[in-house]
């Protein structure tokens, strides 16, 4: 946990939050101004990245959008998984990515939120 530490301070530092940790599970989990949730975990030897967003009304069409992507998507190197979460809140649509600890950095944490990002973005887009 030590090294995801070290990271997630590095990128605190980045996006001007210095005293940025993971809580006592080793979790992290941000609210971004648009509403939406981006969160890390470390497990066992991987990283998890994930990026949520609200979903008020027609989840079940975005679900199936976000499904028929995932079929097409010749996205080997930084492969998504899709899940659907239901909180107080609402219900949020979930998209994340793992990847082995000793590649993981601020850097590739300010990239792979942004991919995760920019895939939900065009899955809402897809026809």
């Amino acid at each position: 946990m030590h090294q995801l530490a070290t990271i997630l301070a590095e990128f605190g530092a980045d996006i001007g939050l210095p005293a940025l940790a993971p809580g006592a599970r080793g979790n992290l989990q941000l609210r971004l101004g648009s509403g939406a949730m981006l969160g890390v975990g470390e497990h066992g030897d991987e990283v998890v990245l994930h990026y949520a967003e609200s979903v008020p009304y027609g989840i079940e069409t975005l679900v199936l959008k976000a499904m028929r992507k995932l079929a097409l998507c010749e996205c080997a190197a930084d492969p998504v998984q899709m899940g659907v979460r239901s909180t107080a809140q609402g219900r949020w649509l979930v998209v994340a990515t793992r990847l082995p600890l000793e590649q993981f950095s601020a850097r590739e944490m300010h990239r792979l939120s942004s991919h995760l990002q920019s895939w939900l973005e065009h899955a809402r887009d897809a026809d």
